[in-house]
C-alpha cells in the first residue's frame, strides 16, 4: 500500500506498507491548508469561444480523470488526492487507480504534476506493477475531465532509496512535466516498506 507524508521540506521522502511514499511539504503549502481539494473542488472555467455572430461558452476542466501508457496496456482511473488526517500524501482508495497530487498542478499545467500508485497489493499485482517495463521516448496520455488529452513523453527512469528527497518534484516551472512514482527494490520487513522508489519523469509534448 502507498503512503505519503508531508514534512516541513520541498522534497520526497518516502515511506509506509507495501508501496508507501513520502513528499515533503511543497514550498507553498500552508500548514492550515484543507486535507484535500477533492474532486470538483475547482469549478470548470467557462471560456467563450467566439465563431463568427455567434459566440459559445466552452467549459475547461483541467482535472485528470484517466492515465494511459500504451506501451504496457494500462489505462486507469485517477483519483484526486490531498493530504490525509495526519498530512501524508494521500493514495488511491482503489489498488488498480493511481492518485493525482491534486494541491499541485493539474497533468499539462506548468510545474511538475505528481501521479502515484501501488506497484503491488495484498491480493497480487496494482496499477504500476509493469511501471518499470516503460522507457525514455514512450508515451504517456493523461484524460482530463473536459475531454483534452494531455501527451507526455518518458525522458527517464530513476530508482532513489525509501528516504531519498528530491526537491524538483515541488519546483515550480514554466514547462507542464509529470512524475509517476511507485515502490521498487526489495520488502523489508523492519521498516514494513521497499528499499526503493522508481520515478519515471516525462515532458508534456
Amino acid at each position: 500500500m502507498l503512503k505519503h507524508a508531508v514534512g516541513p521540506a520541498a522534497a520526497v521522502v518516502l515511506v509506509g506498507i507495501a508501496a508507501a511514499i513520502t513528499y515533503g511539504t511543497p514550498p507553498s503549502l500552508p500548514a492550515s491548508a484543507p486535507v484535500s481539494l477533492g474532486p470538483g473542488a475547482e469549478p470548470a472555467l467557462q471560456v467563450p469561444i467566439s465563431t463568427g455572430r455567434q459566440s459559445q461558452v466552452v467549459a475547461v476542466d483541467p482535472r485528470p480523470v484517466r492515465l494511459v501508457i500504451p506501451i504496457i496496456k494500462l489505462d486507469a482511473k485517477i483519483e484526486p488526492r490531498g493530504l490525509d488526517a495526519t498530512r501524508n500524501l494521500d493514495t488511491a482508495v482503489y489498488p488498480n487507480d493511481v492518485a493525482w497530487y491534486d494541491q499541485g498542478p493539474a497533468p499539462g499545467q506548468p510545474g511538475n504534476a505528481i501521479i502515484n500508485g501501488h506497484v503491488d497489493w495484498w491480493t497480487g499485482d496494482a496499477v504500476f506493477t509493469h511501471l518499470g517495463r516503460v522507457r525514455p521516448g514512450d508515451t504517456v496520455r493523461v484524460v482530463r475531465a473536459d475531454g483534452v488529452v494531455v501527451t507526455f513523453r518518458i525522458t527517464v527512469l530513476q530508482r532513489v532509496s525509501a528516504g531519498a528527497r528530491i526537491p524538483s518534484l515541488f519546483a515550480t516551472s514554466s514547462h507542464a512535466t509529470l512524475t509517476l512514482i511507485t515502490c521498487a527494490g526489495v520488502w523489508n520487513p523492519l521498516a514494513l516498506t521497499n528499499t526503493e522508489r522508481l520515478l519515471v519523469s516525462a515532458n508534456a509534448v
